[in-house]
């Protein structure tokens, strides 16, 4: 025998500390489960080879039951549970043989439990108490934050989306190909939350978490669903099949049995109580009444699954005959009506048993959910629900798809019943939503059976769920860690109080950059980095655009606004989320360098055409302004602030880059010491009591002051914000604005806060604006600056408080230019903007370039491409003549050149 394999005497024991009665009820619950397989491995001699898969198949099945049983009784007696469950696989038969004698042993003597006893299936005791103390601190922590009270309106809209499937499941838009749909959205947005909250909609539902084995969020796998759907992939399609429809089959068996045990208590006929009953036990991650249901669900799946015949690799009984094949059905593609009915799906191996076990269980759930005064046809009323789905999209080694069979089943027993029960499958990947083409079809063909539709994903999880309201807080106090962690995702939120402030920055980074550590140098790092915080626009017709796309919202934290009905294209983006750009900051200046380095693999996405400068320099703008004030606020910091990640303190202390900064000193740092003596005193007078915060930047899609619209067509919140509530909105989470393409006279404003007792206690009387033209053509606009007002029509931000007009002239020679009007008595508002023209990246113009002379640099190359447009973007140009004036989209004749 090889080194890796075990003699007899390696299969050492520590006994559980159970007694002969706890013993016996684990024998007696085996055997009441298992009684068809103990007959067939009993009778079977122990030196048959002729089936010998199946018979291992079956000791694995024993050996995952005995250490199912024996852990659940540990838990429930309340002693250390220190079985790996994962452990009982067929590998484990392989290293040791030995284990085969005595699964048979414990099958013929009908005592079990000392399966559980061998040492091979326990996990050694943790040496170090600290560390295993810790193990559980974290664990409460997970939960606690899982089961706080749900905050937003989330829930409400996956309801309805759920509810407005059913209707056009065979509407007139259809026909649908299943009752199945997705929910993609990046981490920490509350997707498993939304599920298990549907519960509180008067939905049954049924969650199973399929996250990798070696993954320890929360919540934590399920180990029957996971094993069945994700392991011992390399089986054939036919085998698989089998087994998804047995799964399937023990689910519906399964929940027939739980609801048909209620309804004998059921005396007031409102299904409510036992619906609420049944969720209460099945949605708590530590209830043991999710242990005993997937318990049943896997003795039944082993008993229906022994009754599938499952074809040897020779056979294709898998495939139906009369279905085309792959070639054939891509070649009627092309003409085929989307309500076509000639190409049928392949008949399923077990398809008899999930329709018989479905039409059962409806049976039991119609009676349950009956309501017709309060419940619609269409309402959602069982949810299957997969949590962490994405490995069922991955292709396995013998060709297929697992997500594609799991489809299939689903179809073969929803295609022709309008039931309201969906099953729901959840991921960070847009992956998870491709569960479409059954085996007769190409795998690369986004078309289910004979053209039927796909719902696309559900994105809506909410935003801000936990932020502050801008009444509750003081314009002075928005920079407090409390206040910032509160705007964005639901779990920075969720783990304030659990634990320190140090670990939810730490948690923010890693799941920003996929990594413990940050290497500046790695692209994806590189460009969450600078997404999250300056906007980078995706030039989505760029080859690597979509894959690029994908992977930030599955593993950097890229937010899916939504999704094209046909899933080929996703619109993606990174809202405004404080905290996180706090973080991100953090990040980039932690070590000298990395910002040169992240800036270079920006220039080399740019110069590739992935990543979009603007049209008048608008990426180099915001680059040059936030980095110019994350600089500043480094430069002599004060003590009490978060200004790293490893950070022990009170949530009441202030984050570095949410600080009010005062505009005087800033402006001083941006232009140079001199700058306040280019123009009258009044101005440096006038901006006493002025700051700026902003941390990000986020963009428009809108004017400033839109067109106001019908109020008879419009509702109450397609009115405009006011222009002090909108500045002061935007002060609180501490975001500047890209304004949209189309605004007029400026491209940016950052609010300006002033901090003047005189102005009276209302915050919004004290907010005024820095606007920001942006310029990057080879000729000067100097004299577009005086073109700048806030009363302009597209932009009404009236004030009796002065501002600041800003023209980056990015592209021409360096020039600093400052004015200040004296204030006209007979206008108390007037136009009292301090004008600043400042052209040319060079330390002539911004002095605090002249210590970064790396970024400096980068920026230069970031107002226009340096290199020659390659062949491709020429030819992009000219098939879109006369979308611009500009020469690329007008002179065919650069085609020849």
């Amino acid at each position: 025998m090889s080194g890796s394999i075990s003699t007899s005497q390696d299969l050492s024991t520590t006994p559980l500390p159970l007694t002969l009665q706890q013993r016996d009820e684990i024998d007696r619950v085996f055997l009441k489960a298992s009684g068809p397989i103990l007959k067939i491995i009993s009778e079977d001699k122990e030196d048959t080879t002729s089936d010998s898969d199946l018979l291992d198949y079956m000791l694995v099945s024993i050996m995952s039951q005995t250490l199912f049983a024996a852990s659940r009784l540990l838990k429930r007696e309340h002693f250390k549970d220190n079985l790996d469950l994962d452990m009982a696989q067929a590998e484990t038969l392989q290293k040791h043989p030995q284990l085969r004698k005595i699964i048979r042993h414990a099958c013929q003597t009908r005592s079990f439990s000392h399966i559980a006893d061998l040492t091979i299936f326990q996990i050694p005791q943790a040496s170090d108490p600290v560390r295993s103390s810790q193990d559980e601190d974290r664990s409460d922590f997970l939960y606690d934050s899982f089961v706080r009270p749900y905050v937003g309106k989330a829930v409400d809209g996956f309801y309805e989306y759920l509810k407005n499937n059913n209707m056009e499941f065979r509407g007139p838009r259809g026909p649908y190909y299943a009752k199945f749909c997705s929910i993609v959205q990046s981490s920490g947005t509350g997707k498993s939350r939304l599920m298990i909250e549907l519960r509180n909609k008067g939905v049954i539902v049924l969650y199973m978490n399929l996250r990798d084995r070696s993954d320890p969020g929360f919540p934590m796998r399920d180990l029957v669903p996971a094993r069945i759907l994700t392991e011992d992939m390399d089986c054939t399609a036919a085998e698989y099949t089998a087994r998804c429809c047995a799964f399937f089959t023990a689910i519906f068996q399964t929940l027939q049995e739980d609801l048909n045990g209620t309804l004998p208590r059921l005396r007031s006929g409102n299904p409510n109580p036992v619906i609420k009953s049944w969720n209460d036990q099945m949605c708590n991650m530590r209830s043991n009444a999710r242990d005993e249901f997937f318990q049943k669900i896997h003795s039944r799946y082993e008993e229906t699954l022994t009754k599938i015949k499952i074809p040897n690799p020779g056979e294709k009984t898998d495939v139906n005959t009369a279905a085309p094949t792959a070639e054939e059905t891509t070649a009627k593609l092309g003409s085929m009506s989307l309500t076509d009915e000639k190409i049928r799906a392949p008949k399923l191996e077990g398809e008899s048993f999930v329709t018989t076990s479905y039409n059962n269980m409806l049976m039991a759930l119609g009676i349950l959910t009956e309501n017709k005064d309060q419940v619609s046809n269409h309402d959602p009323k069982l949810v299957i629900a997969f949590d962490e789905a994405h490995p069922l999209s991955n292709m396995s080694a013998k060709g297929f798809r697992p997500s594609h069979i799991i489809g299939r089943t689903i179809n073969c027993y929803s295609r022709n019943n309008n039931a309201p029960v969906w099953v729901v499958f959840a991921s960070t990947t847009s992956q998870v939503a491709d569960f479409s083409a059954p085996k007769s079809i190409h795998d690369s063909l986004r078309v289910a059976v004979a053209g039927q539709l796909l719902y696309p994903p559900y994105t809506r999880l909410g935003w801000d769920q936990n932020a502050d309201s801008l009444s509750s807080t003081s314009a002075n106090n928005v920079a407090s860690f409390d206040h910032i962690v509160g705007f964005g995702r639901p779990l920075w939120k969720s783990l304030v109080g659990k634990r320190p402030i140090s670990e939810v920055l730490e948690l923010a980074a890693q799941k920003l950059c996929k990594s413990i550590t940050f290497n500046a140098n790695e692209a994806n790092q590189a460009l969450a980095i600078l997404s999250q915080r300056f906007g980078l626009d995706i030039c989505l017709g760029h080859p690597d655009a979509v894959s690029y796309l994908e992977k930030a919202v599955a593993s950097y934290l890229r937010i899916c606004f939504s999704t094209t009905e046909d899933r080929m294209w996703s619109f993606t983006g990174y809202p405004s989320e404080p905290i996180l750009s706090c973080v991100a900051a953090v990040i980039l200046h932690r070590t000298p360098g990395d910002v040169d380095n992240v800036l270079s693999i920006l220039k080399k996405k740019i110069d590739g055409g992935m990543v979009e400068i603007g049209q008048s320099g608008e990426l180099a703008s915001r680059l040059l302004l936030l980095l110019a004030k994350d600089l500043f606020v480094r430069k002599d910091p004060p003590n009490g602030v978060i200004q790293d990640l490893l950070y022990y303190g009170s949530g009441d202390a202030e984050l570095i880059d949410c600080r009010k900064v005062s505009v005087i000193d800033f402006l001083e740092y941006l232009f140079g010491e001199t700058f306040w003596s280019r123009t009258v005193v009044e101005a440096k007078a006038a901006f006493q009591h002025a700051y700026i915060n902003f941390s990000h930047w986020v963009s428009m899609t809108e004017f400033i002051s839109p067109p106001v619209p019908d109020q008879t067509d419009a509702d109450s919140l397609s009115a405009r914000c006011s222009s002090e509530e909108w500045t002061l909105r935007h002060w609180h989470r501490t975001s500047a604005v890209q304004c949209c393409h189309l605004q007029p006279l400026v491209d940016k404003m950052i609010p300006i806060y002033f901090d003047d007792p005189d102005l009276g206690p209302e915050d919004l009387n004290r907010v005024s604006q820095i606007f920001i033209s942006d310029k990057a053509g080879k000729n000067r606009h100097e004299y577009d600056l005086g073109l700048v007002t806030r009363t302009h029509d597209s932009i009404q931000c009236l004030s009796n408080l002065p501002y600041i007009a800003l023209l980056l002239d990015l592209n021409v020679e360096p020039k600093l230019n400052v004015t200040f009007p004296e204030k006209e008595p007979k206008h108390p508002e007037t136009d009292r903007c301090l004008r600043i023209y400042a052209s040319g990246i060079s330390e002539t113009t911004f002095p605090f370039l002249s210590k970064h002379s790396g970024v400096a640099s980068q920026l230069r190359g970031l107002v226009s491409r340096q290199k020659e447009a390659p062949s491709q973007t020429i030819l992009e140009a000219l098939v879109k003549f006369g979308s611009t004036a500009r020469l690329r989209n007008l002179q065919w004749e650069l085609q020849d050149a």
